[in-house]
């Protein structure tokens, strides 16, 4: 096993120096500089791909399997072959192929987005999506998962398209029902703040320092898209300031969740599987924990509104945006409520992409029709619509899903844990840090040595079940 870590440390190590070189070419890269950036994510790629290609990686496996191993070792020998079946299904050169087109249709859609301009990027995007159908089919081979779930399970080794379905009938039957029957808002009212946006991100730091996330191992810079990325023990946050600072404020609470994580993970196996996150689904439980069920609590929100003077137009803000249902086509701005359908609909289409081949105009088509059938919104700009998520110009497809899950995840936690209502009641320096500390244990330290639903079952004897969520929301947005 000694030897089988080594190489997965340099595989960690590696996509650590990828991780920095990505939040770089979303934060400060020039313009001119992007052809040179891909080179240089493309050769990167090629050296990681051949950590695991080598016989010698086969060999050390086997013998490892004809080795007595405890029961943790065991655990990592299996997330050890999965990664190596993985990393190896797919061809060295489709990768270097991947990775360059992703990194143009990345800066093409970002114009495209300004300019609200889609022929701009439909060419390349459908040529992006050729290699990812065959690379699904080649992963598809290699997993003997169907092509859509072999991408799942780049982001959520647990959960498939099948238990996906069941968690996800919920938002089909109950939520979406529910969201057209209930009494929304189109224009929620925006607070200007006359506070500059350092002095605003001076005084969150603050905030973020007591929700355990440590600035000697991190840090928060600006970019077009909110993200958490980086290395290990060089945690990188981005946010990007608007003219409603809530939605700024957010943004750094729901990555600040995902950072937590990272700097948390279970030191003895920081380089191996077993210390990974389990998967983008726990991994963005984490983040909707600390920005839906802390941030976004009414106790919670007065300690950040001090920074404001207390301010009772704020206040009103944060109500409307917050405990409000809202008609609103942007799903990162989207409300708690509505949330989960606007995830609905991608996962939908992805199917659909996935079974049936759709090219870019039937994926906007598709996409207006269901905008207008479950959120009853009658989009008129791609720029809100099919333009307005990075994921499918960077080649992730199987990640939207991870979104809902996690917001499930995260309300079958709230749930069940017994410092939560503590800190509900009194969200005072003392209750956030045993809150924080909970979380850390119980979740953080368990990395990759649970399955999600052994993590939930220790947690709340139960697997994941959606009836939380349900829960939550309805407690929440139904008065």
């Amino acid at each position: 096993m000694n030897k089988l870590r080594e190489y997965f440390k340099n595989y960690y190590v590696l996509n650590d120096v990828s991780g920095v070189l990505f939040w770089d070419n979303a934060t400060n890269l020039p313009k001119k500089s992007i052809d040179s950036r891909s080179e240089q994510m493309s050769i990167l790629s090629k050296f990681t791909d051949s950590i695991f290609r080598g016989e010698e990686v086969q060999e050390e496996i086997e013998k490892a399997e004809n080795t007595k191993l405890t029961e943790t070792d065991s655990k990592c020998l299996n997330l050890m072959k999965s990664i190596v079946i993985k990393e190896n299904a797919i061809d060295p050169d489709l990768k270097s192929l991947l990775i360059k087109k992703k990194l143009t249709c990345e800066h093409l859609w970002r114009e495209a987005r300004t300019k609200n301009n889609c022929s701009i990027i439909e060419k390349d995007f459908n040529d992006l999506l050729d290699l990812v159908h065959e690379e699904a089919s080649q992963l598809s081979y290699a997993t003997n998962l169907t092509p859509y779930d072999s991408l799942i399970s780049k982001y959520d080794i647990d959960y498939d398209s099948v238990k996906i379905d069941e968690v996800f009938s919920v938002i089909d039957k109950e939520i979406i029902p529910k969201y057209k029957n209930i009494q929304k808002i189109k224009s929620p009212f925006i607070y200007k703040s006359d506070i500059s946006d350092t002095k605003i991100l001076k005084q969150i730091k603050i905030k973020l320092e007591q929700l355990n996330f440590d600035f000697d191992r991190g840090r928060i810079d600006q970019s077009h898209h909110p993200f958490c990325g980086g290395a290990t023990n060089d945690v990188r946050i981005t946010t990007r300031f608007e003219e409603n600072i809530l939605e700024s404020l957010s943004a750094l609470f729901h990555e600040t969740g995902h950072g937590v994580y990272e700097q948390n993970r279970p030191i003895q196996y920081l380089y191996e599987p077993l210390g990974q996150s389990r998967s983008l689904s726990v991994h963005e439980s984490q983040s909707l924990f600390f920005e839906n069920h802390i941030f976004k609590s009414q106790n919670y929100f007065k300690t950040i509104n001090t920074i404001f003077d207390n301010s009772k137009d704020l206040e009103k803000s944060f109500l409307e945006h917050y405990h409000t249902v809202r008609i609103n086509p942007i799903r990162v701005s989207a409300d708690e409520f509505s949330y989960p359908i606007h995830v609905f609909i991608r996962y939908q289409i992805e199917k659909e992409i996935f079974k049936n081949k759709i090219k870019f105009k039937e994926i906007k088509n598709l996409w207006n029709e269901k905008y207008l059938d479950h959120l009853e919104i009658d989009l008129i700009s791609d720029s809100e619509g099919v333009l307005q998520d990075i994921h499918w110009y960077e080649g992730i497809f199987g990640y939207f899903p991870t979104y809902a899950l996690g917001a499930m995840i995260a309300s079958q936690i709230k749930y069940n844990c017994p410092l939560f209502d503590i800190f509900l009641k009194n969200p005072d320096e003392e209750n956030i840090k045993q809150l924080i500390l909970w979380l850390n244990n119980n979740i953080h330290q368990k990395a990759s040595l649970y399955s999600s639903d052994e993590m939930l079952q220790s947690i709340s004897g139960e697997k994941l079940n959606s009836k939380h969520y349900l829960d939550h929301l309805v407690g929440r947005f139904v008065k």
